[in-house]
């Protein structure tokens, strides 16, 4: 089937007629791309195909006590280049001689993001594919293209006993951390994702919950529900927390963390209140509530971790604050190496989708990211930035609809758009920890957890510690 579908193109121009099998030749396929047997089944070949080309050159037999995996919404490769080098010129150099701190880990690899029904994809669909293992529809949580109930590997964690949180600078009930526990047909019903975070599993087991939207718990609710009330009531000994200061103090609370720091998505850093947290503060508040966890019954954790406005800023075309919050996840991503020992954790680091962001040009060393190079001018001699957005709702065109320089706004938009898009193209993942070495390569999107869970021993699939048994593959 492989081979045909490939030879289509080909086999058209000869005979024209063939065409017509082409919406036959899709509706099969696609029929088998709406259940989730079809995605669990190709990742867990997938990894079988990895743990055997990886046997004989890499002997590491360690299993994963803990699972940390951090995700950057939006995080382009562009936007990590770009980040570094201002990093480094926020720190008084030239910039590109920077390194963020997921250029530290051994293991780099490609996912490919696209959706069963669209080559772009969105938050959601991607969500469904790294958190459960199936790819999805567009705008999708937490159900296959049929709709079924795809479970998430933090589920997989808390059946094995494994403390678990989801931290965010997103609402919570936003796609990417909604993925974790909730299962609706479309992302926007997000307060049934809520009722679902507090009334339901996986949702009302976590033990860390940290990010924004408080409107959807109480204030924006038509239901007559109280879910911070109904919260409080299931966890007595919780530790509830709308400040930094707040959530420093819940530090040495017994039981469940909650914290809600804005009524929807969380401010961006550059334009914070200083007496609410960041990234980097709630990871660290995540990761020592889930250690002391684990050192209780010594069964480890599993947190989700994300940097959630690197997409909100590119969504806006503002890149100085898509660039600042890459930083931020970047601070995160440092705070989470330092707390956690590599021996016992595998740290995963990712993207569910790209930008349109691109960095152009011949710019000298050292010229300011976020600004333009003298001599970098098109052929009408008119200059141009560095960095640009392929489609936005600014273009640098003068009245009379020819470019004029972007000194204004120094990341325009080729075209125009009512606001910035994603892109399509393969983000990178890096790992490092026991197993690590099975995350490089190019992988499809829904293998992540499978690779996770293989090196946690989570889920009913073939794992470290049943790879050697016949584990039910569409489990």
């Amino acid at each position: 089937m492989l081979l045909q579908l490939r030879q289509l193109p080909f086999l058209f121009l000869l005979h024209p007629i063939l065409a017509l099998s082409v919406p036959m030749v899709e509706q099969v396929q696609r029929a088998e791309e709406l259940l989730s047997s079809h995605w669990l089944s190709q990742a867990q070949t997938q990894l079988r195909e990895r743990l055997a080309r990886t046997k004989d050159s890499i002997a590491d037999v360690r299993q994963a006590k803990n699972v940390v995996m951090l995700l950057g919404d939006g995080l382009s490769i562009t936007t990590l280049t770009a980040a570094r080098i201002l990093k480094g010129q926020r720190r008084g150099g030239r910039g590109e001689e920077a390194q963020l701190a997921v250029e530290q880990f051994p293991f780099t690899g490609l996912s490919k993001t696209y959706c069963i029904d669209e080559q772009t994809p969105d938050s959601a669909c991607t969500a469904t594919a790294y958190f459960g293992g199936v790819k999805t529809h567009s705008g999708t949580v937490g159900q296959s293209g049929s709709g079924e109930r795809v479970e998430s590997v933090l589920q997989w964690a808390q059946r094995a006993g494994k403390a678990t949180g989801v931290v965010t600078t997103t609402r919570l009930t936003d796609a990417s951390p909604a993925g974790a526990y909730a299962h609706v047909s479309r992302r926007g019903e997000e307060l049934e994702i809520a009722r679902q975070l507090v009334e339901e599993e996986p949702g009302r087991n976590l033990n860390v919950i940290l990010g924004g939207g408080l409107g959807k718990f109480a204030d924006e609710r038509r239901d007559g529900k109280d879910l911070l009330a109904q919260w409080r009531e299931s966890n007595p000994n919780g530790c509830f927390a709308r400040s930094l200061k707040e959530l420093r103090n819940c530090s040495d609370a017994t039981g469940t963390l909650l914290g809600l720091f804005s009524d929807s998505h969380m401010s961006y850093h550059l334009a914070a209140s200083k007496e609410l947290p960041r990234l980097c503060d709630m990871a660290a508040a995540a990761i020592e509530k889930l250690e002391r966890k684990s050192q209780e019954d010594g069964n480890g954790y599993f947190v989700f971790i994300e940097g959630g406005r690197i997409d909100h800023g590119h969504h806006e075309t503002r890149v100085g604050y898509a660039l600042d919050e890459m930083l931020e996840f970047d601070a995160a991503v440092e705070t989470v190496i330092q707390m956690t020992d590599p021996r016992d954790t595998l740290v995963v680091v990712t993207a569910d989708h790209s930008h349109t962001l691109s960095m152009s040009g011949y710019a000298k060393r050292g010229t300011p990211i976020l600004g333009m190079g003298a001599q970098q001018r098109d052929v009408n001699g008119v200059p141009y930035s560095t960095l640009n957005y392929a489609i936005g709702k600014w273009q640098s065109l003068d009245k009379d609809g020819r470019r004029e320089s972007p000194s204004k706004n120094p990341s325009p938009h080729y075209i125009h758009g009512r606001k910035g898009v994603h892109s399509g193209e393969d983000v990178v993942v890096f790992a490092m920890g026991p197993q690590s070495h099975l995350f490089g390569g190019v992988m499809e999107q829904n293998l992540l957890p499978h690779l996770m869970g293989y090196a946690a021993c989570l889920g009913n699939s073939v794992t470290l510690c049943n790879q050697d048994t016949d584990a039910d593959l569409t489990a």
